[in-house]
């Protein structure tokens, strides 16, 4: 291992220590004050910083606070493998995925220091990208619309049905999930067992079911008087707010759904009225560190044909931000009031819970500005080897701007899966 230079004596001589002689407990109260990519690296160094990141593991000690990380599958790095990319301090850390290959599974959100991914059966799973860790979520086939079908040729294939007695819409197994889910979001990290809620986002038009760590069965939150739940909706995003221990969901017209899954039943009540002529941006909920919710809405400059002139894909289209509107919520007023800006925020935008964090307790991260990653359900499913784009949207510049001097040799995160934002954690 190195040696630190520790001063000069008086004869000239410059005096070094042995890091690695330090005592393991003063090593691993080193350890507790490293963030996580830092504290991952430190056990490469040599046999003690090893020993004592294994014992820093072990205390299960809550992860130190830093920036999100941009998680994206890298095979130029190994086969199978991801890497964490810190846009606050520019540095990547490899991770390998040696049982589930990020290459080969959609990420469809993020919480809490884990990732949703699908498998080829279109399954869910948690899985802990920095630990390894993983959980297994219900079935497909344990939605309350999905059961188990064949297709034209008779090959296996998922009934997904929209009224009860109706025709399914039949979808190839290792395919589904660009069909069938819209959005998945965490309560709180799995490591809490059945205290962790899933909340899912499915088709057709805006299905709301849940399910805790352990659960067989999905249980579907069904719309009408029994719940609350609006018929027939569909929801762009969701957030659940430890403020009130309840999740939010917003629609596309802008009106807010609260729902509270504590009790025996769920119950849902509609909060927000809906806002004229807001369909059209994606729109995102997120809660400031002083329990105010905002509504971001971020329009995209979509081309009016997805398709090229010979009728194949277009390698070369790309779905570009073009605003980013900030809305704080008013419950009391009922309306959306328009944000300038957030001169002492941060937000992080994407397939992950979204995230606005106070950029004097993430040194590195920039004012007033959101980081956006592309989260277009049919472009990321759809144009799997297409541009993503990955960048800064600068609320006073009104312009977005790269994350790094990006090449896809160099940062591979622009094809598939399409990259998230993710906080890594320990627990």
């Amino acid at each position: 291992m190195e040696q630190a230079t520790e001063g000069v004596s008086g004869s000239g001589a410059i005096a070094g220590r042995d890091w690695s002689g330090l005592p393991e407990e003063l090593l691993v109260s080193f350890l507790l004050a490293m963030d996580v990519p830092g504290a991952v690296r430190s056990g490469a160094v040599c046999t003690t910083w090893n020993a004592a990141y294994a014992a820093f593991r072990r205390l299960r000690a809550p992860s130190p606070r830093q920036p999100p990380c941009l998680l994206y599958a890298s095979g130029a790095l190994a086969p199978g493998a991801a890497a964490l990319h810190c846009p606050a301090t520019g540095a990547t850390l490899q991770i390998p995925f040696p049982r589930a290959p990020l290459a080969h599974r959609p990420l469809l959100g993020s919480g809490h220091g884990w990732l949703v991914t699908a498998d080829e059966a279109t399954n869910l799973h948690l899985l802990n990208p920095v630990t390894g860790a993983q959980a297994a979520l219900p079935p497909v086939t344990a939605l309350h619309n999905v059961k188990m079908g064949t297709d034209a040729r008779g090959g296996p294939a998922y009934a997904v049905y929209d009224e009860p007695g109706s025709e399914p819409v039949m979808l190839e197994i290792d395919r589904a999930h660009g069909y069938l889910y819209d959005r998945v979001v965490l309560s709180a990290s799995p490591s809490a067992g059945r205290a962790s809620v899933v909340l899912l986002l499915h088709m057709p038009m805006g299905e709301v079911s849940f399910a805790r760590l352990g659960d067989d069965l999905w249980t579907w939150v069904a719309p009408g008087d029994g719940t609350g739940l609006p018929w027939r909706c569909f929801y762009e995003d969701a957030m659940y707010s430890d403020v009130d221990s309840l999740f939010y969901l917003v629609r596309t017209d802008s009106s807010i759904v609260s729902l509270d899954l504590n009790g025996s039943s769920p119950v849902a009540r509609k909060i927000l009225d809906a806002v004229p002529k807001s369909s059209t941006p994606a729109k995102y909920l997120v809660q400031t560190p002083a329990g105010d919710i905002l509504q971001v809405w971020k329009p995209m400059d979509i081309p009016p044909d997805y398709m090229d002139e010979e009728g194949g894909q277009d390698p070369y289209l790309e779905l570009n931000t073009v605003d980013i509107e900030i809305y704080k919520v008013d419950l009391h007023g009922q309306r959306l009031e328009l944000l300038k800006g957030l001169p002492d925020y941060a937000l992080f935008l994407g397939s992950n819970a979204s995230m606005c964090l106070p950029v004097k307790d993430f040194h590195g991260l920039k004012p007033n500005c959101a980081y956006v990653t592309n989260d277009c359900l049919e472009y990321v499913h759809f144009r799997k080897y297409n541009w993503r784009e990955v960048g800064i949207w600068g609320m006073a510049e009104q312009s977005m701007s790269k994350l790094v001097d990006v090449s896809p040799v160099l940062y591979p995160w622009l094809n598939w899966p399409s990259p998230i934002w993710i906080n890594p954690s320990f627990l």
